[in-house]
């Protein structure tokens, strides 16, 4: 009788340890489910984040600014844009010859017409700009000049801007330039991409020119000074003393003003 209850009790302890198993087996079953379940949604949730991630990224390099709009003219509107600019241009020459102090107001529509006309006036001014950089836009506002244009290499396409602040020294002896931003859309360029552009601007700035005389040379001859990007972050100075090519009249600035989508420059004859 006692033997018998030991191999029932044998039996009892048997069986209780296989289920035991079994419930174990059960729980690490559904536990790997669970585990895999999990880590699915989670690839698939880091997925769905890196897409979405991508196409943000992609959105604010395709961003184009509300005041990125290029001009296109038809022969009227180049003829017109000629006209425009040889007067102005002719009205400062005859204040000039006059000696006295004036003003000279710039208005960015004005402009951006004359830069839309250029290459059709003018073929060579084709080559100012490296052949990535199309429809050159600009714009005055808030103390600031913005510059933009279409870039497009290797598939890439988006808008590049730049933003220039730009007055006379305290002393009045210098013009100061300093670059404030630059983009692709509405991303910071690379510094890489930054460079090549600075070295291409750079090379075709003053390539073979001999020294300044008048202000697209000091323009120019600034540009070659400048060793990095860092020096045109930090702010350049040109000599605040330039010439009008009609003429070679010696001319200094004496004030910058830029807001209300003008330039305004007081000039003084020297």
């Amino acid at each position: 009788m006692i033997v018998r209850l030991e191999r029932r009790k044998g039996q009892t302890w048997e069986a209780d340890s296989l289920l035991a198993k079994r419930r174990i087996q059960v729980r690490t079953r559904r536990l790997k489910r669970k585990v895999r379940l999990v880590s699915g949604r989670a690839l698939s949730l880091a997925l769905v984040l890196g897409l979405i991630a991508l196409i943000a990224l992609w959105l604010a390099f395709q961003y184009k600014p509300g005041w990125y709009r290029p001009v296109v003219l038809d022969d009227a509107g180049i003829q017109r844009a000629q006209s425009q600019a040889v007067a102005v241009a002719d009205d400062v020459g005859d204040q000039m010859v006059e000696g006295r102090p004036f003003r000279v107001v710039l208005q960015d529509r004005s402009v951006n017409e004359w830069l839309a006309a250029l290459p059709h006036v003018w073929p060579d001014a084709r080559d100012a700009l490296p052949p990535e950089l199309t429809e050159p836009v600009v714009r005055f506002e808030d103390g600031c000049i913005k510059v933009g244009a279409h870039y497009a290499a290797d598939g890439w396409r988006t808008i590049v801007s730049m933003g220039l602040t730009l007055g006379v020294s305290a002393d009045g002896t210098a013009v100061e330039i300093a670059l404030n931003s630059a983009r692709g859309g509405s991303l910071p360029i690379p510094r890489s991409v930054l460079d090549q552009v600075f070295d291409q601007l750079s090379r075709s700035a003053g390539a073979g020119q001999d020294e300044p005389r008048h202000a697209g040379d000091a323009l120019a001859s600034a540009l070659r000074e400048i060793e990095s990007l860092d020096d045109l972050f930090e702010g350049v100075r040109i000599d605040n003393r330039f010439v009008w090519p009609n003429g070679d009249r010696p001319f200094r600035i004496e004030s910058i003003e830029i807001e209300d989508c003008e330039l305004r420059l007081r000039i003084e004859p020297l």
